[in-house]
């Protein structure tokens, strides 16, 4: 009986010092990788050389998100019922750009719904027919900013859905 005692009590010390050098192990491996990752950063701002200049310049770019995603019937050459569900995102080179998407929204939100809802259910099947659409609708916002005399980049689809 004793001998059996002290068998049971070797092999819960073999575990537990198994599971104690492998949490060691895993401890020093996520170390490890997070020192090699982070090696170059000091904390402080990155900055990048434009060509041609000795200032160093931010790579900024400002995200005007549409907090609610847009929803639209589809036109359906089988006559059923479609929908598309499509959340955007603007991006845009300076903050005076998002100022501007933010005080003109109902016409933006009113212009890329009527887009929307004149659209192709078999089209926006293609990659082609969905990257067309991300293009008109920046150049639907683009043509609400830039009575600001500002510009944007590009209308990044960040969720889409089709029913």
């Amino acid at each position: 009986m004793a001998e059996e005692q002290e068998g049971k009590s070797n092999k819960l010390i073999l575990i537990g010092g198994l599971v104690v050098g492998l949490a060691i192990i895993a401890a020093l491996a996520v170390g490890g990788t997070l020192f090699f990752l982070d090696r170059d950063s000091s904390g402080e701002e990155r900055t990048s050389l434009m060509p041609g200049s000795n200032q160093p310049s931010l790579n900024t770019a400002f995200y005007y998100t549409f907090e609610e995603p847009f929803v639209a019937p589809l036109v359906s050459s089988d006559r059923r019922q479609r929908f598309m569900q499509i959340s955007l995102a603007v991006k845009a080179p300076n903050q005076q750009a998002a100022q501007a998407i933010e005080k003109h929204m109902p016409l933006i939100k009113n212009n890329l719904n009527m887009l929307f809802t004149r659209q192709d259910y078999q089209t926006l099947q293609t990659p082609e027919g969905k990257l067309q659409l991300q293009m008109t609708a920046a150049e639907v916002v683009q043509g609400v900013v830039e009575r600001e005399n500002v510009r944007i980049d590009e209308v990044l689809i960040t969720d889409f859905v089709m029913q």
